[in-house]
């Protein structure tokens, strides 16, 4: 097996896609080979490789434990209005002007980020359209009918049919309320002339049955992994593989067989050079935290990685990060941010402006639903951010910041 892996990820570059003519994407060359994060020779099984990923805190009585404790906690005064907490507006995808990049988000980890066009483009031009974590099914589960959590807050355009064209899809990781195989099914129905890119953490594809996605158009990255996508009249991007402190899961049976990522995005203008630089933190945690504090603890250790991202990528005009599902800390502090952690996080990756994603949607975790916003706020003064440099955003809403050139 380990073979054939690695006779498959022997990519050529530049590759144009017989089947999707408005594409070309450059891979990555050679074979890989056994990374730290690999627990097997085949690329088949993961771990967190940092002592910040106490991932014993998830075993099987902790679940339980998670489950029954749930049982006794009401939500009903935030699910009696959902609108006095989770702001919404009318979704604009109207691009975004030359020396911008835009961020439209539509609930929990999916947002749109649209590139500016190149500089050659006439006026009104789009440039490349890059979707993370399209969920827009009812319920994140393997089931629309019963037990998985249902949306408290509705998709601001309504379905596929209510996005622009898309270019790139990325997936964090294969977890229910981030990899929707109806919402992806649907999405490639609808542009079936125009097929987007799809990019996913290793071994995720085995989990993307049902998609119609032209199989020359997915991609599997391992961490630091990139892949530039050129899109024909539209501009090209750089998107990397990053780490990111978490873990996968479709079923019972196949606990971390997927790899788990962050991704970051960046624009590349015809002479090679990047340009508007945009970090997605999709799903992750940044410590192990065994009481339920959310003050800093000096003596945990933090996962090095995004510190790292920060140094080789950053800074980025825009990060979209994390900030729910965090409760109770003593279980979910290795896998989810809560705000103190993702205002941590701002500062390793270095970004100029970040907005909260992973909340306002599914009721995940044992934490008030109203409680993430107030968190953050008291979050952003004890490190010294300002409500405009880290905020939530209406959803629906957009975010259009400066790209910064050297």
């Amino acid at each position: 097996m380990r073979g054939r892996l690695f006779s498959r990820l022997r990519h050529t570059t530049p590759l144009p896609l017989a089947a999707m003519t408005h594409l070309t994407i450059t891979r990555p060359e050679g074979k890989r080979e056994r990374k730290e994060h690999w627990a097997n020779d085949e690329g088949t099984a993961f771990v967190n490789p940092w002592p910040s990923a106490n991932m014993k805190a998830m075993g099987g009585t902790a679940v339980a434990k998670f489950i029954w404790e749930g049982l006794w906690i009401s939500k009903k005064d935030d699910l009696a209005d959902p609108s006095k907490f989770v702001k919404s507006t009318t979704v604009d995808f109207t691009p975004p002007a030359q020396g911008t990049v835009k961020a439209t988000w539509l609930g929990h980890a999916c947002v749109l980020v649209s590139f500016p066009p190149p500089a050659d483009a006439p006026a009104g031009a789009r440039g490349v359209n890059v979707l993370f974590d399209p969920v827009f099914s009812v319920r994140c589960g393997p089931t629309q009918l019963f037990g998985a959590p249902k949306r408290y807050t509705p998709v601001p355009c309504g379905d596929v049919n209510g996005l622009p064209e898309i270019d790139v899809v990325v997936i964090s990781h294969n977890h229910y309320d981030h990899e929707d195989i109806p919402t992806l099914h649907a999405l490639y129905k609808k542009q079936a002339d125009h097929p987007p890119a799809l990019l996913v953490p290793l071994n995720t594809v085995r989990t993307l049955g049902g998609v119609q996605a032209p199989k020359e158009s997915v991609l599997e990255l391992d961490w630091w992994e990139d892949v530039v996508i050129d899109v024909a009249g539209k501009g090209s991007v750089k998107l990397t593989c990053t780490p990111a402190q978490h873990t996968t899961a479709r079923t019972p049976f196949d606990s971390a067989h997927s790899l788990w990522a962050s991704w970051a995005a960046q624009s590349v203008d015809k002479a090679g050079d990047t340009g508007a630089s945009v970090w997605f933190g999709g799903d992750t945690g940044y410590c192990c935290v065994e009481h339920e504090t959310h003050e800093i603890d000096e003596s945990r250790p933090v996962c090095p990685e995004f510190k790292n991202i920060g140094e080789r990528l950053g800074p980025f005009d825009l990060a979209l990060i994390p900030i729910g599902a965090y409760a109770p800390r003593w279980f979910l502090s290795t896998v989810h941010n809560s705000p103190i952690d993702a205002v941590r996080m701002f500062h390793d990756i270095k970004a100029k402006k970040a907005i909260a994603i992973h909340w306002g949607t599914w009721d995940l975790s044992h934490e008030p639903l109203s409680e993430p916003p107030q968190l953050l706020a008291r979050a952003r003064e004890q490190l010294g951010l300002t409500q405009e440099q880290f905020d939530t955003c209406a959803l629906g809403g957009s975010v259009v910041v400066p790209v910064e050139t050297a």
